[in-house]
């Protein structure tokens, strides 16, 4: 980016600028902080911000799964861009990141607060650090000032994950270490392809940190979006089977069939497709974020699912396949029968299931609306596909 950047404005504007900025971005920020130029010229004009916005990664949408469901109770951030916010937005969520300790605050009544002390492309772009002399300036200082007492708050006894060690901004680090030296993590786990000795080099308070008394330390050599995407199959496959356990007792006592252990495993799906399931377990269409961090209301859904499971019903990415038929399993506790299908507006993609169980909804025999339905192609949007069924009806349907 240095380069770019150098690149752009000694061919525009002066051919003469000192050859070793185009090495060094943060003196390169500072030469123009001296000019008095950083937000007009280097922030508004020179900063390829266009190269902030990509498609976010399987690391983006696992960080934004866990902050909406509270998996992790906060995320930090030294990156501009919004990929994560863009997930988020993706999966549904009215999610944002937050500037300072403040906003934080605020945003956790909501979700996992993402705290971006290094400021934000999509929010107030001109404030965002590009060199330790911003540090000073009266908006940075305050949110910087908010940001430390906040981290200092909530972050005390916690496991910590880093992803990627730290910044590469040393003035940043620094800033870190002071808000993290009496937290006193339990754990603090690394995720960076660098040996250590790179890492204790490129942040040696933040490393004194890490490996102080009664912390578990370890570090993991992996890309961090694959390690990130890692945890979250891992997340999702544990949710799901607290979801088919919460049905095997009444399994056992309804059937008289000991539950087979193997019942209760999830196939080795990718994480998008487990987080679908989950979706399912929770009752919530694609239009909307799964938001719980362990299921509720699951004892119907899991029995059904070990029903099914029993009969010889196969896994597949959108339900169970049995004797030809594709099978969508959706948790309708609390819920009436026509009032939830109602709300599974979801385009055809996601409609492939022949049946769409609702287990633990009632079925009053009223239709969700009194419009007729649909077929492609018509200004009708088309109903969700399947039938739609309540668990003893899609039990005497399938004979199961």
């Amino acid at each position: 980016m240095a380069e770019q950047c150098f690149d752009k404005y000694r061919l525009e504007s002066d051919p003469n600028c000192d050859i070793a900025l185009r090495a060094d971005l943060e003196a390169l920020a500072e030469h123009f902080a001296g000019l008095n130029t950083l937000q007009s010229v280097f922030i508004k004009h020179l900063v390829p911000w266009r190269a902030f916005v990509r498609p976010p990664n399987a690391g983006h949408a696992a960080i934004a799964d866990f902050l909406i469901t509270r998996a992790a109770i906060a995320g930090i951030s030294s990156n501009y861009d919004a990929l994560i916010e863009r997930r988020a937005w993706d999966y549904g969520s009215d999610f944002q990141g937050s500037l300072d300790g403040d906003e934080a605050t605020v945003d956790a009544t909501q979700h996992g607060p993402l705290l971006k002390f290094h400021g934000c492309s999509h929010r107030d772009r001109l404030s965002t650090i590009w060199a330790r002399s911003q540090l000073t300036e009266p908006t940075i200082a305050a949110r910087i000032h908010r940001s430390r007492i906040w981290m200092a708050a909530n972050l005390r006894q916690k496991d910590l994950l880093i992803v990627g060690f730290w910044s590469d901004w040393e003035y940043l680090n620094a800033i870190i270490s002071s808000a993290l030296e009496s937290v006193q993590p339990l754990s603090v786990t690394v995720v960076d392809l660098s040996p250590a000795d790179v890492l204790q080099q490129k942040a040696p308070e933040l490393w004194q940190i890490a490996h102080a008394e009664n912390v578990t330390f370890e570090h993991v050599q992996e890309s961090g979006a694959d390690a990130l995407d890692e945890l979250r199959r891992a997340f999702s496959a544990n949710y799901l089977r607290q979801v088919l356990a919460a049905g095997r007792v009444i399994f056992e006592q309804t059937t008289g069939i000991v539950c087979d252990a193997a019942w209760l495993d999830m196939a080795k799906f990718d994480s998008e497709t487990l987080y679908g399931w989950r979706r399912d377990a929770e009752g919530v269409s694609t239009a909307e974020p799964a938001t719980r961090i362990r299921p509720g209301n699951s004892e119907a859904l899991g029995f059904f699912h070990l029903l099914l499971r029993r009969a010889g019903a196969t896994q597949r990415a959108d339900g169970y396949d049995l004797n030809g038929r594709v099978i969508r399993v959706i948790n309708g506790a609390e819920a009436v029968l026509s009032s939830l299908r109602a709300k599974f507006v979801e385009p055809p993609v996601a409609m492939t299931a022949d049946i769409v169980v609702a287990a633990g909804a009632t079925d009053l025999g009223v239709p969700s609306n009194v419009v007729r339905s649909g077929r492609p192609g018509d200004l009708v949007r088309p109903e969700t596909g399947g039938r739609w069924l309540d668990l003893p009806s899609a039990r005497a349907e399938l004979n199961i």
